[in-house]
């Protein structure tokens, strides 16, 4: 296989994205760590408000005032309805009541849904390699979690996390044509502060109680913080650009990583077992994004007009 060295110039929005999924990745072990101190749908608006508190300097330094058209008022309500407030709130929900073997089975579904989506609405192309890496990164999927299955499936759980599946699908069309019109740092921070506003009117309406004993120690503390400034906030910005910079079907490769890296960090912070097909599945993974994203090809040629 041969690199193409036209693709030389998103090198860097690759490395970013593959940063996201190892936050992403982290991130999950940390939610579910996290609902041992808070319930579902209060940990939901409380990482969102400390995400959109971040925002806001962030966008009053790197942007100043910026007026939005109401076209791109639809676009940001519609991305904060799908990406953050329906995609959080069901996959808070849904993680609480199947096992992460489903979970992250059904979450794994989302490159394809996107890429078929995105190749009719968007016209993105949809090349055969990238459908070879998008069956590859699911094989990693399926060779990860199928080895590692355990915990507590039900069919509630799993339905909600397949709606959470496709809300995140949804919302990332939507961000698609948000960040054709503004930064990915105005889509990213207004859509999180519309979402964050419905998710604390929901916390209110369903939360008899916001915590549980414990969850303001030190450690459950810096795990909510970290949660929430680092991986929600500065991911989101840095997943939206990715989608701006090389598409929406091609950033979603990437999301395949995801479970792979939350098994590692399962192995590096609660001790769990490392086995041969993690490792399997980390290279299924890495070929299929390769492939899917056009880094390689398998036959060694250039594109045309490269």
């Amino acid at each position: 296989m041969k690199i193409l060295d036209g693709q030389r110039k998103d090198y860097g929005i690759f490395m970013l994205l593959a940063m996201v999924v190892t936050l992403w990745g982290i991130n999950v072990v940390m939610v579910k760590y996290l609902t041992g101190f808070f319930p579902p749908l209060a940990l939901a608006p409380i990482r969102l408000t400390l995400a959109s508190a971040l925002f806001f300097p962030l966008v009053v330094r790197q942007q100043g005032r910026h007026r939005l058209s109401r076209e791109t008022w639809g676009i940001m309500a519609g991305a904060a309805a799908f990406t953050v407030f329906l995609h959080h709130a069901l996959m808070t929900w849904g993680l609480a009541h199947t096992s992460g073997t489903h979970g992250a089975l059904i979450l794994g579904l989302s490159p394809l849904f996107v890429a078929l989506l995105a190749s009719r609405l968007m016209h993105e192309p949809f090349t055969w390699t990238k459908g070879l890496g998008i069956l590859l990164g699911f094989g990693g999927v399926v060779l990860v979690v199928g080895g590692n299955a355990r915990g507590t499936a039900s069919l509630a759980g799993d339905v909600v996390m397949f709606l959470a599946m496709l809300t995140f699908v949804a919302g990332t069309l939507y961000i698609k044509r948000g960040t054709a019109l503004v930064s990915p740092l105005l889509v990213a921070a207004y859509s999180h502060m519309l979402g964050a506003a419905v998710m604390v009117v929901l916390g209110l309406a369903v939360n008899r109680t916001w915590y549980y004993e414990g969850a303001f120690a030190p450690l459950p503390l810096a795990v909510l913080l970290f949660s929430s400034f680092v991986n929600t906030a500065l991911g989101a910005v840095w997943w939206n650009t990715g989608i701006q910079r090389v598409g929406a079907s091609t950033t979603t490769l990437f999301q395949n990583g995801i479970p792979v890296v939350g098994v590692f960090t399962a192995a590096l912070w609660l001790g769990e077992e490392l086995l041969w097909n993690h490792v399997a599945a980390l290279a299924l993974v890495l070929t299929g994004v390769s492939l899917g994203a056009g880094l390689v090809r398998p036959d060694g040629t250039r594109k045309p007009g490269e």
